[in-house]
This record gives C-alpha cells, sequence and structure tokens, in this order.
C-alpha cells in the first residue's frame, strides 16, 4: 500500500460513516509539567461534535459541545458554560478529532509514509497557531487505517502531546437532541453548593513571565458573594491577572463570550488579542496585557500554581 493508498482509504473510512464514538488517553507534557486527560468525542456528521476533557489530575472536567447553535465550553459541575461563534475544530489541528488529521494529511503535499506488518505511520505537518513549538505529528493506524495513537512533536522531536485511542465505534448512536446543550448540564450540581467556595483560600501565581516583566502588587476584593485577587505585573509587556471564586447558579447559565476558543496544555477558554478568560478548579480567571502576543497569554496562564515565593 503507498502512501496516496493510505490517505484514500483512511479519508474513504471517515466519509462513509456518519457518526463515530472515539475514547482516549491524552498526556501533554510541557517543559517539567505534564498533564493528564481522559477523552471521549462524539461526532455526527452536520458538524455536531462533543468533545469531554476529564483532567485526570484534579478530575475537573469540561465539554466542547458544536451544534448548529454555535460552540460551547460547558463546566458541568459550575452548572454554566460559555458560547463561542467559533470556527472549532477547523481553526487549529485537534489531535483528538479524526476530521482534524484527515485535514493535516492533505494539506501536506509532503507526508512521510510507513508500512510495517499490523500497522503504518503517517508523518504530517500539524497547525497550531498559539503554540509555535509544535511542527509535525506522526499518526499510527492498524491494518484497516483506524488511527491508534497520535503524536504530536516540538521543534527538537519530542512529543508534546500524545494521544493513544482506546476504541473507535463507527456505528454510534445517539438520539436526535443529544447534541443539545441541555443533556450536559449537571442535574445536581446546584445540591452540593455551600457558602465555603465564596473564599480564595490559596492564590496561584505565573511562574512564566515574559522578559523585563515583574510581579508589582496583589490586591483582594471582597463582596457578599464572591472574592476576587488582582495580582500585577509591571514592565515591557506589563499585564493584570485576576482570580475569582464562583458561584455555582440555581439555573444553568450560558455566558457569551468574544474571544476564540482555544485548548492550550491544562488552559481551555477565551481569547481575544488582548485578554484570556477560562476556568479551573472552581475559579475564574482572567489575564489582560494588550502588550502580550496570544503565545505570551497562553504561557502565562499554562504556568500559573500555588508558590508564596513570587512576592
Amino acid at each position: 500500500m503507498s502512501g496516496a493508498d493510505a490517505v484514500k482509504k483512511f479519508k474513504d473510512l471517515l466519509e462513509s460513516n456518519e457518526t463515530y464514538k472515539m475514547t482516549g488517553e491524552m498526556e501533554i507534557i510541557s517543559n517539567e509539567e505534564s498533564y493528564h486527560y481522559n477523552v471521549e468525542v462524539d461526532y455526527k456528521k452536520g458538524t455536531y461534535y462533543k468533545a469531554s476533557l476529564l483532567n485526570k489530575d484534579n478530575a475537573h472536567e469540561q465539554i466542547i459541545l458544536k451544534n448548529e447553535s454555535g460552540v460551547y465550553v460547558i463546566n458541568p459541575s459550575l452548572n454554566k458554560s460559555f458560547k463561542f461563534q467559533s470556527d472549532w475544530p477547523n481553526n487549529s489541528s485537534q489531535a483528538y478529532i479524526l476530521e482534524s488529521l484527515l485535514k493535516d494529511i492533505e494539506n501536506d503535499s509532503n507526508i512521510i509514509f510507513e508500512q510495517q506488518e499490523e500497522t503504518c505511520t503517517i508523518t504530517s505537518t500539524v497547525n497550531y497557531p498559539n503554540n509555535s513549538q509544535l511542527l509535525s505529528q506522526k499518526i499510527t493506524f492498524d491494518k484497516d487505517m483506524m488511527p491508534k495513537e497520535v503524536e504530536v512533536y516540538n521543534k527538537e522531536g519530542i512529543a508534546n502531546i500524545t494521544f493513544k485511542i482506546t476504541s473507535i465505534d463507527l456505528d454510534a448512536k445517539f438520539e436526535d437532541d443529544y447534541f443539545n446543550i441541555e443533556n450536559s448540564v449537571c442535574k445536581d450540581c446546584t445540591t452540593n453548593q455551600t457558602k465555603e467556595t465564596s473564599s480564595i483560600d490559596e492564590v496561584l501565581y505565573p511562574m512564566y513571565l515574559p522578559s523585563g516583566t515583574t510581579f508589582k502588587s496583589e490586591e483582594t476584593v471582597k463582596t457578599e458573594e464572591s472574592e476576587r485577587v488582582i495580582l500585577t505585573f509591571a514592565g515591557d509587556k506589563s499585564f493584570i491577572m485576576i482570580e475569582e471564586t464562583t458561584n455555582i447558579p440555581k439555573e444553568f447559565e450560558i455566558e457569551s463570550s468574544s474571544g476564540e476558543l482555544v485548548f492550550y496544555e491544562n488552559i481551555l477558554g477565551g481569547m481575544t488579542d488582548t485578554s484570556l478568560t477560562w476556568t479551573m478548579n472552581g475559579k475564574d480567571y482572567y489575564i489582560i496585557g494588550k502588550d502580550l502576543s496570544n503565545e505570551e497569554l497562553l504561557k502565562v496562564a499554562s504556568s500559573t500554581q500555588v508558590v508564596s515565593s513570587l512576592k
């Protein structure tokens, strides 16, 4: 089988099936940090997607849902969602979306095809506009051209993303309303809501700062319902980072986001040219910095952790 034959067989496999359900495990490595996700992707022809990303390290689940109304990032445990007018998943390479893998292969006229006894691999370039370190990916297929593993490599040839597929069902059945947002809402979220969640016990600080930028000040603002910490950083690329407690609403809420949906390491949120917002471990985070590039915004956000020695 030639490389062209392999690509055609993979394309025919996807185009001849109107649905799929795929499960797998994804590891993302950045510097000395690693993030682990259980991933489940449901797809229905007509650009319906539901991708569940469960962070195995902190048990925080977020769902990316795409239907005819738009693209949503749902936080089931927080009883709320953010709506995006986004081109996801077409706006970037996605290691856990089969159509994205095919798109990357077809966009590269110089793929590398290697045939083994029971498997074959295709290596292609990738498109991660917010992560210039990621250059290529190698997809391992079984003899029927079903993907088994995806590895995304950086400039040094090190795999920064590894997605191991545990199952693919190309004959998955979904109810007509399966991709409605109501079916991803946590019905019991409000029962565990307590006032204890309205204070910040530990502040997260960014471990990455752009060159010429230093910590300046910290301010805590309290209201009857929440607490907010404002961190100010000064220098060549100044910015403000806000950490705020999330109160779980009694009724499911959908908030509109003007930004573009991004998934970078441990960050799933909305990004504009000057800001980034995301939710993690029951808290909302905001970074505002007109002098930061998109990649710098994401690097600052993904580097946040509990450290008291920064100041």
